[in-house]
């Protein structure tokens, strides 16, 4: 079962990933935001990382930047999940090294197809 980590702000959000994804068979685990997020993906538990960009605090960009340098989730795939959805951020995203990038507000199957395109789970 794929094991999934929501780093996500906004609770309408959460819950909706989480049951969404769920029903589709895999296993969420959602916390509120970024320094919470990195004590998760920490953990090593996770096949892949739901982010928000934009989180109060720690924004999406350092959670990443710090999960990309750590050799204990250096490889761990990456999906933006993110209304700031311009080419600018969008590029920088990619450069910075995310699997993923998707824009809000989105399909269930797209975050799905995501998902499993980055996963073992595919």
């Amino acid at each position: 079962m794929c094991q999934v980590l929501c780093i996500e702000d906004d609770a309408e959000t959460r819950v909706l990933i989480k049951k969404s994804l769920e029903n589709k068979g895999m296993h969420v685990d959602t916390v509120w935001g970024g320094e919470k997020g990195i004590e998760a993906a920490m953990s090593g538990r996770f096949d892949c990382v739901l982010l928000d960009i934009m989180m109060p605090g720690m924004d999406g960009f350092q959670v990443l930047n710090f999960l990309k340098s750590q050799d204990e989730t250096r490889d761990l795939p990456v999906i933006m999940l993110t209304a700031k959805s311009d080419d600018e951020t969008r590029s920088r995203a990619e450069a910075e090294g995310v699997s993923g990038f998707i824009s809000k507000p989105f399909e269930i199957d797209a975050l799905v197809y995501a998902i499993r395109s980055v996963t073992k789970d595919a």
